[in-house]
């Protein structure tokens, strides 16, 4: 079995690049993790799509991680590294082979790993694709949260809110709306294809009135 040795890794929900990790993030030490090498159809799964490994590959993969903690060494149930000579990422499965989080590495880390893979033989993942995963790649990790809590914070506000709404709605396009129904089109169809151009207004407006009601 192949391995890798002392890498930073960063597992969430989602697969963010280095220049995205945040402090508050919690960086995983590990001290040692398994490596396979897959073709690139497979990398666009793994990266792509809600995908669940056989049990088969998970027993293969059972407490193969060793993670550096505080005070000792401790073992990750199902983790391990997929590489195509190209990329690099790390999942970490439940015990149900579903994909629980992923985690690039950091540059310096990635490339040892795609050098040392530049022999290895391509491994044959038994695997199933449950479901795509919606991405959008021209936005940050920052934007991206931005979206969500503005997402959530529109579905929270009410028609009764007309108040609210026509004050947001000068912000965003400087004139006035009377039409509730037409507010809330108007920004969700703004938010859809001019994102750069509104976003912080609507962003900041939500924020402001969370502070305000707590």
């Amino acid at each position: 079995m192949n391995y890798v040795y002392d890498v930073l890794l960063n597992f969430n929900k989602e697969l963010y690049d280095f220049f995205d990790w945040n402090t508050s993030d919690i960086i995983s030490h590990i001290r040692k993790i398994l490596l396979f090498r897959v073709n690139n159809k497979v990398m666009d799964d793994l990266k792509n799509s809600h995908i669940i490994v056989s049990k088969d590959f998970l027993t293969k993969i059972s407490n193969r991680t060793e993670m550096f903690t505080s005070q000792n060494v401790k073992l990750i149930n199902y983790a391990c590294i997929f590489t195509n000579g190209l990329e690099a990422i790390a999942l970490k499965f439940d015990k149900n082979g579903s994909v629980m989080h992923k985690s690039r590495l950091l540059l310096d880390e990635e490339a040892e790993i795609l050098d040392s893979a530049n022999d290895f033989e391509e491994y044959d993942l038994d695997y199933q694709v449950l479901n795509s995963i919606p991405l959008n790649y021209f936005k940050t990790r920052k934007e991206r949260e931005i979206e969500r809590f503005i997402d959530k914070k529109l579905k929270e506000i009410t028609k009764d809110d007309t108040e609210k709404l026509r004050y947001l709605y000068y912000e965003c396009f400087n004139k006035r709306e009377d039409n509730v129904d037409k507010i809330i089109l108007k920004i969700n169809k703004e938010l859809k294809n001019n994102w750069d151009r509104c976003y912080d207004k609507v962003y900041n407006f939500f924020k402001l009135i969370s502070t305000k009601e707590k």
